[in-house]
């Protein structure tokens, strides 16, 4: 097991999210309405997972419970919202999957982000606001995903689906919330699909993205790539074949 560690020394732990803990937890991709997260909690058993320095939160990552093939999550706030059953026809179709049951999405992964952190967001700019950037490189996003397949494994989900940033640019992974896919894919996910291309870069790369997604890539470093890497990609972790 991986040992991980703050910035101070300090030991950090992952685990399932827990209804007492809600108030020590940044409700950053999570609805605030206390009556929706009593709804999830009975509905998925955990809003998903977190890292822990002590008793500060100092990480999370998001996640929603749909059904395969066509369901939602009506409790994942639409701004932040990237799954859409629509996709799974195409997507099922290409890479010839025939899942059907529970799936456990991450919504987004947030490395750094305390209720300290969260409470500048406001009025930071950059890559890091609203985090914490000593807490980013040193596995805890990594870690957070591994402890979510393990929950959904043990609690008979038959997927677990994610988006993976584009490899290399991590201005826009940190500002997404979402783990590279190259990370997904050392955990033993695979790749279904890029996520709408098009001949063009994609709109957060122009600049027209939502409010987190800002991370616009420099003139030089649109030119080393190809458009298709600028685009995140669908990851799945298939739990029946595995």
């Amino acid at each position: 097991m991986t040992t991980l560690m703050s910035p101070d020394g300090n030991p950090i732990t992952i685990r399932p999210i827990r209804p007492a803990e809600v108030a020590r937890i940044p409700l950053r991709c999570w609805p605030e309405d206390p009556a929706a997260l009593a709804q999830l909690f009975e509905n998925q058993g955990t809003l998903g997972m977190a890292a822990w320095e002590g008793d500060k939160c100092v990480a999370q990552l998001h996640c929603y419970r749909i059904t395969l093939p066509y369901g939602d999550n009506a409790a994942w706030p639409e701004w932040n919202h990237w799954w859409r059953p629509a996709w799974w026809a195409e997507v099922a179709r290409e890479a010839d999957l025939a899942l059907n049951g529970p799936a456990w999405c991450h919504a987004c992964c947030h490395v750094g982000r305390t209720l300290e952190s969260f409470k500048r967001e406001a009025t930071e700019s950059g890559i890091a606001k609203g985090a914490d950037p000593r807490y980013f490189g040193r596995g805890i996003g990594t870690e957070l995903c591994r402890a979510s397949m393990h929950w959904a494994w043990d609690h008979d989900y038959v997927a677990v689906l994610a988006l993976g940033a584009p490899q290399g640019l991590f201005e826009m992974a940190v500002a997404a919330g979402h783990l590279p896919w190259s990370t997904y894919t050392k955990l033993g996910f695979e790749s279904l699909s890029l996520i709408s291309p098009a001949g063009e870069l994609p709109q957060w790369a122009n600049g027209h993205g939502p409010r987190d997604l800002s991370a616009a890539p420099s003139p030089e470093k649109a030119v080393q790539h190809s458009v298709q890497d600028f685009y995140e990609r669908l990851m799945i972790l298939d739990l029946i074949g595995s």
